[in-house]
Formats: structure tokens, sequence, C-alpha cells
């Protein structure tokens, strides 16, 4: 079992005895889903099925705390997870996770974790009063906009929902041992955590610095480096919030025996 997930065995039977992807499936995942989710009404105040011609598989709108599902872009995507059911309910809970990291923004405990939540929510964290006063904090808010949508890739919250909802999956699935569905999601969890992570001939970049580098947040940058020195957190610490890896020659067969996978090259 993945730590700190409990499988949920009425999502399961709803994915595996639902006949195929509907709006009345999706809805029934999200009470489901969000049956299991204490205390983040406040932050998922409304919830919307759309139909709608365009890439998109769902959003989630920190200012209106709303989260809206594409049932059309799901069923058009082009994925590895072929089953339209499960990809439904990957997008449903990434976007629950994205609305989780805005109430640890709002509950501002100074864990690792939270605080990297924060920068990845710079901009919504400084309109509602969250965030420290920085040299940061002299920026116009659409600079500031565009330079986290300009480096979304590496945005630490947006990893830590996207690992965290591939990890919901793999939990969910893990009986199942050696499926299609079962596979596919595990190889998009391993490229999860790898994502960002770029061999620079001599080390791995770690994508939560490129981050603050890329959004010219110097004092947020010198003061991670340095708690990340103090604090010498463990590998799967560091993988999951994209710091640097201790031991970075080992980390591809490490995060493939994470995720269950054999040493081979995948593909997406």
């Amino acid at each position: 079992m993945e730590e700190g997930i409990i499988m949920n065995s009425e999502l399961y039977k709803l994915l595996m005895t639902y006949k195929g992807l509907d709006d009345d499936f999706i809805y029934k995942a999200y009470e489901i889903l969000m049956g299991d989710e204490d205390g983040l009404e406040p932050y998922v105040k409304d919830f919307e099925v759309v139909n709608e011609d365009d890439n998109s598989l769902a959003s989630y709108n920190s200012y209106s705390k709303k989260i809206a599902i594409n049932t059309d872009g799901i069923l058009n995507a082009k994925s590895n997870i072929k089953n339209k059911k499960l990809l439904a309910l990957r997008a449903l809970r990434y976007e629950i996770e994205k609305a989780k990291n805005i109430k640890r923004v709002h509950e501002g405990i100074d864990d690792i974790e939270t605080v990297l939540v924060r920068y990845g929510n710079v901009d919504y964290a400084r309109t509602n009063g969250l965030y420290p006063i920085t040299s940061f904090d002299q920026l116009d808010p659409t600079l500031m906009a565009f330079r986290r949508y300009e480096n979304y890739h590496l945005n630490p919250s947006e990893r830590i929902a996207d690992i965290k909802s591939w990890k919901y999956l793999v939990n969910l699935l893990k009986n199942q041992r050696r499926t299609d569905d079962l596979l596919a999601v595990r190889s998009n969890l391993y490229y999860a955590y790898v994502q960002g992570y770029k061999n620079n001939g001599w080390y791995l970049n770690p994508p939560t610095y490129e981050y603050l580098l890329g959004m010219r947040m110097m004092d947020e940058y010198y003061s991670l480096k340095k708690r990340v020195e103090a604090k010498q957190y463990v590998f799967d610490t560091r993988l999951l919030l994209g710091l640097p890896l201790i031991d970075g020659s080992e980390h591809d067969k490490k995060i493939l025996e994470k995720v269950k996978l054999q040493k081979r090259k995948q593909s997406k």
C-alpha cells in the first residue's frame, strides 16, 4: 500500500462495474472522493461536468474554489491510460489534490511541503495575504502570474498534486497485480517523479530550484537551499518535492523500484 493512502473499495467497485464513462460516473466518483476529505469543503465550493470540444481534461480555480471536469476532453484524450473511466478518476483526483494544496496554504504550517506549496501558489498566497513580504513582493501581479505559467512544469505544487494523484490510482488498483491499467498508472507515476530533473553532465538539476530561479524568487531560493542542506531530507521526501537527490547516480533505479517497474525503456 502506498504510504498515507487507504484504498477506497466503493470507488474501486464503481470503476469495475460501471459500463462506460459518462457524466453520471463522474458525479458519482466525485461524491465518493470528496467523502473521504475532511475539511476540504471550503476549498471546493462548486463542481461541474462540462462537455467542451477542447484538449482540457479538468481544472481547479483556486479563487472561485471550483472544479470542472471535461467529459469530451477525457474521451478524446491521447493517453497511455486507455480506460477512460480511470483517466477521469485521475483528472478528478489531480484537481482535488490541488484544492488540498490551497488548504495547506491557508493553514500556513512551516513544514517543508507546505512551504513549497506556498511557493507554487505564490500569486494566490500573496493576493490573500498569506505570503511573507520579500523582494519578490514588488513584482507586478501580471508579470508574476506570467512567470508562474511559464514555469508550470517545474512548479512544486503541481508536482506534488501530480505525484499524489498517480499514487492514489496505483493504490486503488494494487490488487490487480499485472493488468494493463495498473502498469499504465505505475508508468505515469514514474514519469511524475522524474519530471523536471535534468542531467547537466555533473548532477541532476532539481526542478523546485529551477522553478524558483525561473520565477526570480531569489530570497526563497537561497532560503530553501539553506534549509535543505541543514535538514538532509530523505530520498522519498526529496523526490516528492523536487529537491536535490543525494545519490543522483542511483535515482533512476530507485524510482523504478519505488513504483515497482522493471528496468527497461518506458514509453508514454
